[in-house]
């Protein structure tokens, strides 16, 4: 008998059966038993890739006599396959039962791709083929002599019963795997499923470092000035007046008009030494004054001078003579006009008076009453800025020229550091399961993922 090599891998990855064909001297054939009826044969899988042909197959041990068979129990899950062991001496055969009726064949699975074939082992001679006696009991299987070569074959007797089927040897080591078929074509991807919704985005990475600011472009034209703003009292400015009554002790003297009242919101002018209205800052400034002057004994028609000083000096062609005439409280006379100067900072002007008769005064009043009325000062003195270096209101402004083109960008500064991953999002549809080879996903419905697989398009083959 000629060596024979067979290998059966499994669905389950890294697992094979390996059946050896060498076997120990045959016994005398029995009886056939009754063959029991076949069962109905179970769909083909799918032919995985063929391994190539192991050239080690283990030795076949003696094949035991066969028991009885029991009734058969609902099949197990397959576990994995143990190595198989040598096969013991076959029994005598036993007569042949009737076959049972053919069970249906399953569909037929795609065929794998071949290995390559091992190499065939030496032919033994056949030795002649001597006629069947009576099944005697098994003796002990003596050692395997050498394999001879293969004489002819001689004329084959008639078969004899089956004997009982001897116990299953002990099962050989497991023969080396044969190496890998190919791998078959990857089948086209299935639509992919919606995407999930997005997890929530980690934190944003620290701001990289601001590349330098590229050059200033060039100025744009400047619009047109808008018009000066007509001068005001925004300059500076001061209000001051005397309560006391004023008095000259003769008439051969000039007495400097004294104040003792200043309004609070005076700005850049004031009064010093009691008499000097100074001037903080340079500019041009009007002056003006009023002074009450009355008899306060006696009667008659007399005079008062009052002028104009600067700096202690007096100024030219500003005196003004007022005559007063009348009894004593009864002749009121107001003095009032004002003066122009051109001041430097801290220049000061002083208004000076003489009377031609001592009983003229210049007199305060007290608040009246029924009605009420304000008291009357003995005199009023204000100057304000005329002309000034401050500018009045802002015109408006002109339109703003183009801007200049900019300047390159610096270089981007380094990646913050990435923060977490959000969570994934839920897993999409995906394509339907099942599916026969060489089967076609087909939309089974305007329901989004609603597919079958079908092995035919438009009554069409695939």
């Amino acid at each position: 008998m000629s060596d024979t090599l067979i290998i059966i891998e499994s669905v389950q990855p890294q697992t094979s059966v390996v059946f050896s064909a060498d076997q120990g001297p045959q016994g005398t054939p029995g009886v056939t038993g009754p063959t029991g009826p076949t069962g109905p044969t179970g769909a083909t899988g799918a032919t995985g890739a063929t391994g190539a042909t192991s050239t080690l197959p283990g030795p076949t041990g003696p094949t035991g006599p066969t028991g009885s068979t029991g009734t058969t129990g609902a099949t197990g899950d397959t576990g994995p396959t143990g190595p198989t062991g040598t096969t013991g001496p076959t029994g005598a055969t036993g007569a042949t039962g009737t076959t049972g009726a053919t069970g249906p064949t399953g569909a037929t699975g795609a065929t794998g791709s071949t290995g390559p074939t091992g190499p065939t082992g030496i032919t033994g001679p056949t030795g002649p083929q001597g006629p069947t006696g009576a099944t005697g009991s098994t003796g002990p299987t003596g050692d395997t002599g050498a394999t001879g070569s293969t004489g002819p074959t001689g004329p084959t007797g008639s078969t004899g019963a089956t004997g009982p089927t001897g116990d299953t040897g002990p099962t050989g080591p497991q023969g080396l795997t044969g190496a890998t078929g190919p791998t078959g074509a990857t089948g086209s991807t299935g639509p992919t499923g919606p995407t999930g919704s997005t997890g929530a985005t980690g934190p944003t990475g620290a701001t990289g470092v601001t590349g330098p600011t590229g050059p200033t472009g060039p100025t744009g034209a400047t619009g047109a000035t808008g018009a000066t703003g007509a001068g005001g009292t925004l300059g500076y400015w001061g209000s001051f007046w005397s309560t006391q009554d004023q008095v000259a002790a003769n008439t051969t003297t000039a007495y400097p008009i004294t104040y003792n009242n200043t309004d609070p919101d005076s700005n850049g002018v004031s009064i010093v030494s009691n008499s000097r209205l100074t001037f903080a800052y340079a500019g041009v400034y009007d002056i003006q004054f009023s002074a009450q002057a009355d008899r306060v004994s006696g009667s008659g028609t007399d005079t008062v001078d009052i002028w104009f000083r600067k700096n202690g000096t007096d100024i030219a062609d500003s005196n003004t003579i007022v005559t007063v005439s009348g009894g004593a409280a009864a002749a009121k006379t107001v003095a009032a006009w004002n003066y122009m100067a051109e001041l430097n900072a801290n220049d000061y002007i002083e208004l000076v008076w003489r009377t031609s008769d001592t009983d003229l005064e210049l007199v305060a009043d007290v608040a009246g009453t029924s009605p009420t009325r304000p008291a009357v000062p003995s005199v009023i003195l204000t100057a304000s800025q005329v002309m000034y270096t401050q500018l009045g209101p802002t015109g408006a402004t002109g339109s703003t020229g183009a801007t200049g083109a900019t300047g390159p960008t610096g270089p981007t500064g380094p990646t913050g550091a990435t923060g977490p991953t959000g969570p994934t999002g839920a897993t999409g549809q995906g394509l339907a399961a099942g599916g026969a080879t060489g089967a076609f996903l087909a939309k089974n419905s305007s329901t989004d993922y609603d597919t079958i697989w079908v092995t035919t398009i438009d009554g069409g083959t695939p």
